[in-house]
């Protein structure tokens, strides 16, 4: 499989559109979904990032490759462990899974800033380069010497993949399911360049949320 700038420049052209239309399909029929719609908006965002990182690399720019970057792992190490809990939370009408959706929200938060922050200040903490025509990014955390990276694992499915599950919407379920088996496939064929290739399959993935929508026609259906 080839990566490059123009796969991810495509992927956020395309993406970012329908991510617009689900918002409006949403807003005109499930209005609680409509923060569910945005993750291809999203998506397309960090796959534009991406692209700009390709960039940056090929043309030796680090400044380039350091905003590009940062903008990328913004989404994977913070954004993404607020928004997925947060998302479910809005559609969710069960009382019990709403308080736990709050509950990880809070903590995806808490943890996503401990990921994040730190790259901030220190520049070296993070590389970026080219792996068999991939990006690899290598982030230096917090946790390094305290958590095992099985619990640091564990700990990012929690809040990117339990909810999914947890989601009453037979739909969310499914997105959650195929999110897994991308997430299985990354880690067998391209462990080497794990975020980068696997946020890659989760922004194609997310078209599925185009089908949700369609599939949606009543106000009342869940």
């Amino acid at each position: 499989m080839c990566f490059s700038a123009t796969a991810s420049f495509t992927t956020a052209l395309v993406l970012v559109p329908v991510g617009v239309y689900c918002v409006k399909k949403s807003v005109s029929l499930h209005k609680a979904y409509w923060l569910f719609a945005l993750i291809p908006v999203f998506f397309g965002i960090q796959q534009f990032f991406e692209g700009l990182v390709w960039l940056g690399l090929s043309s030796y720019d680090a400044g380039t490759t350091r905003f590009a970057a940062m903008g990328f792992i913004f989404f994977s190490h913070l954004f993404w462990l607020i928004w997925i809990p947060l998302s479910c939370y809005a559609v969710e009408s069960n009382l019990i899974k709403r308080k736990f959706y709050l509950f990880l929200i809070v903590l995806g938060a808490a943890h996503g800033l401990s990921l994040y922050a730190p790259l901030l200040f220190h520049q070296d903490w993070l590389t970026v380069k080219m792996v068999n025509q991939s990006i690899k990014y290598k982030a230096t955390l917090l946790h390094d010497e305290d958590i095992p990276i099985i619990m640091m694992n564990i700990l990012y499915a929690t809040f990117t993949l339990v909810p999914l599950f947890l989601a009453s919407d037979r739909h969310i379920k499914i997105f959650g399911a195929v999110i897994v088996i991308s997430l299985a496939v990354t880690s067998l064929y391209f462990n080497y360049a794990f975020i980068s290739v696997w946020c890659f399959f989760a922004a194609v993935l997310s078209f599925y949320i185009l089908i949700m929508m369609l599939q949606k026609t009543k106000p009342t259906e869940n």
